[in-house]
């Protein structure tokens, strides 16, 4: 890169497209010429008129220096997207992330991944499906990919290293921090078996609101199927399924998701639409591997199509 601050700067200018930035680091040699644009400078650069009061140059600045430093003491790595190592899925959506920052082993979203998500709140058994699933992964070689939040994504965590496995939290914050707090200590099993936690913001931003649904298109570009296990209506979980199906990814449906009470199943539009319907791992494999279109799929004596 020409100057390692003007990566920083452009990845935290969140009122720009994927594309805008890759423009402006094409324009621009250094971070100090970039403090230095007005918001019509960046507008005329871009060719687009910028509506956005966030932008001070000193202070982009300011926060693309602390997060240097914290990437330096957290041992942080951070990825642009030029990187042989920016993972391959997520460079084909529509919109990426420019930079990825990461702790831990980024060379497991290389292995086959597949993303498991779902309410905050699950039920016992669905808590305990997405966990017998994440494990059974996990033992055969599988990456589970999920956002690190209580329930049902704590859960597949939970299996993927109870499996021996490995796992890909990705972060709504800086990958400095975690959250919620209170799985710090998941996220340290998580790295120590060889796992990693990935975040397209700057070390040092805090979660927000907005962020959530962000993320959530990273956690489906990372694997060929998002699985969703119990999602009610308007939940994360099925803005992660339809960024999924955005992508050109499949959707799964774990058994248990057709199970809960009608006002707790947001899944049931994605079943008309085709969504093979599993309860194991071993329903996962079938389906992954049959000829679409083919009815390949059975589970508990129902048939579903792939």
């Amino acid at each position: 890169m020409k100057d390692d601050l003007l990566p920083l700067i452009l990845a935290a200018m969140h009122f720009l497209s994927f594309k805008e930035k890759i423009i402006l680091q094409n324009k621009l040699d250094n971070s100090r010429d970039l403090a230095l644009l007005s918001i019509d400078d960046i507008s005329m650069l871009i060719g687009r008129r910028v509506m956005s009061r966030s932008w001070n140059g000193n202070e982009f600045l300011r926060m693309a220096e602390q997060a240097k430093s914290i990437l330096e003491s957290f041992e942080i790595q951070m990825l642009h997207f030029e990187d042989s190592k920016y993972p391959a899925l997520v460079r084909e959506i529509f919109d990426p992330p420019f930079m990825l920052f990461y702790r831990g082993n980024i060379q497991v979203v290389e292995a086959p991944c597949v993303s498991v998500v779902g309410t905050r709140k699950p039920s016992m058994k669905s808590a305990q499906a997405a966990f017998d699933f994440s494990k059974s992964a996990g033992e055969n070689g599988c990456t589970v990919v999920s956002g690190m939040a209580f329930g049902i994504d704590s859960s597949a965590h939970k299996g993927a290293i109870s499996g021996n496995g490995k796992s890909v939290a990705v972060l709504p914050c800086g990958a400095d921090a975690v959250y919620p707090v209170a799985n710090r200590r998941l996220a340290v099993s998580l790295l120590e078996r060889g796992g990693c936690l990935l975040s397209e913001y700057l070390p040092g931003t805090p979660p927000a609101k907005f962020r959530f649904p962000q993320r959530n298109r990273i956690i489906s570009a990372l694997s060929a199927v998002t699985l969703v296990v119990e999602a009610p209506p308007k939940s994360g979980a099925l803005i992660t399924a339809d960024f999924a199906l955005e992508q050109g990814r499949d959707v799964y449906l774990h058994q248990v998701s057709l199970e809960v009470p009608k006002e707790r199943c947001g899944v049931l539009s994605y079943q008309q639409d085709g969504a093979p319907v599993i309860a194991s791992y071993e329903d996962y494999l079938c389906c992954k591997n049959a000829i679409p279109g083919t009815p390949y799929c059975k589970t508990d004596k129902q048939l579903y199509f792939s």
